[in-house]
């Protein structure tokens, strides 16, 4: 493993630690940790019991780190995230939204593969949305040139996620490469 990706790896832990409940994985080959996050916003009138409204937003990140990432890995990712993550959706009248999103830590990315991550996208609306919506999100980061690759509702994600590996990358020690 070179030791940007694990460095890396590290940061975005660390980084998520303030905000998800982090349970470390290895069940999947490159699979680090699920990340979950939940919050809850209501507004009542004198007493709880008296709510007026709740919204439940829910997010299931996946952390996936590999040397090298291709058509293949980014197809089984897909799916084993749409497979393990929808069974934890709970839709309600309150469950406004749940994000099942893959992030990817790769020191290298075969040529074609940025063209596929672009075109997945996930949708699953539940009761005419009216028990919210589920909308799977990927974001890839290849080491070796630095580029954030993501699909069109990670776009928001890719910006974070570009601020988040920028440091480390610039950071690299003059006797360190880059991996190629």
């Amino acid at each position: 493993m070179s030791s940007v990706r694990q460095r890396l790896e590290h940061r975005l832990l660390d980084a998520f630690a303030g905000y998800y409940d982090i349970d470390r994985r290895e069940d999947e080959p490159s699979l680090l940790a699920l990340c979950s996050y939940h919050s809850r916003d209501s507004r009542y009138v004198l007493v709880k019991r008296a709510e007026l409204w709740a919204a439940e937003r829910h997010e299931y990140l996946y952390l996936f780190s590999s040397p090298q990432m291709d058509d293949g890995q980014v197809e089984r990712i897909f799916r084993f995230v749409l497979e393990d993550g929808q069974p934890r959706i709970t839709p309600n009248s309150q469950h406004m939204c749940t994000y099942l999103t893959a992030l990817i830590l790769c020191d290298e990315m075969d040529a074609q593969t940025p063209a596929l991550l672009q075109k997945l996208k996930g949708r699953k609306n539940f009761k005419l949305s009216l028990h919210g919506w589920m909308e799977f999100r990927i974001a890839a980061v290849d080491l070796s040139n630095g580029a954030v690759v993501t699909n069109r509702c990670g776009r928001e994600l890719g910006r974070e996620i570009q601020r988040l590996v920028s440091p480390v990358l610039k950071n690299c020690s003059k006797g360190e490469e880059k991996p190629k």
